[in-house]
C-alpha cells in the first residue's frame, strides 16, 4: 500500500491512494487554507468511522442480521500539545434493519473496534474511545 500527495498551492494538496483514487487536502480557513478539501488531521477520524462501519456491516451480515443501513459519527476533542492528537473520541453507530438483535449489534461493534479496525487500535493507544449504539427498526 502506498499513498502520494502533491503540493498545489498554499495549503492545498492532491493525494492519491495505491489504486489511483484522488482526494483533495487543505487546511481550514482559520488555519490559512481555503477549506476546499479534507483537513489531514481529520483523516484518522474519517478512517475510524469508515473502518469500524465497514467491519460492523460485514460482521452483521455474517451473523445473518438483516441490516439495511448504518451511519457512523465520530466526535473528538483536539489536544493542543505538539504533536496534536485527540482526546475523548466518541463514536455513535446508528444501525437500521429488521429484527436486529441488540446483543449481536453490540458484539459486531465491539469486534470491529477491538479486533479488526487497525485505525481504532492505533488511536486507542493515545486516547479513550467510547461508543453509543442506536438501533432503528425498519
Amino acid at each position: 500500500m502506498h499513498v502520494r500527495a502533491r503540493w498545489i498551492d498554499g495549503f492545498k494538496f492532491d493525494a492519491w491512494d495505491s489504486h489511483g483514487r484522488e482526494m483533495k487536502l487543505d487546511a481550514s480557513v482559520e488555519a490559512g487554507g481555503e477549506g476546499l478539501g479534507f483537513r489531514p488531521v481529520e483523516l484518522p477520524l474519517i478512517g475510524l468511522a469508515g473502518c469500524t462501519g465497514m467491519d460492523t456491516v460485514e460482521i452483521l451480515k455474517k451473523m445473518r442480521e438483516h441490516i439495511t443501513g448504518l451511519s457512523v459519527t465520530v466526535s473528538a476533542d483536539k489536544r493542543p500539545e505538539v504533536p496534536p492528537g485527540y482526546s475523548d473520541i466518541h463514536v455513535v453507530y446508528e444501525v437500521a434493519g429488521k429484527g436486529l438483535s441488540r446483543d449481536k449489534v453490540e458484539r459486531a461493534v465491539r469486534l470491529s473496534e477491538e479486533k479488526y479496525c487497525t485505525v481504532g487500535a492505533a488511536l486507542s493507544k493515545s486516547t479513550t474511545i467510547t461508543h453509543t449504539i442506536r438501533i432503528v427498526e425498519e
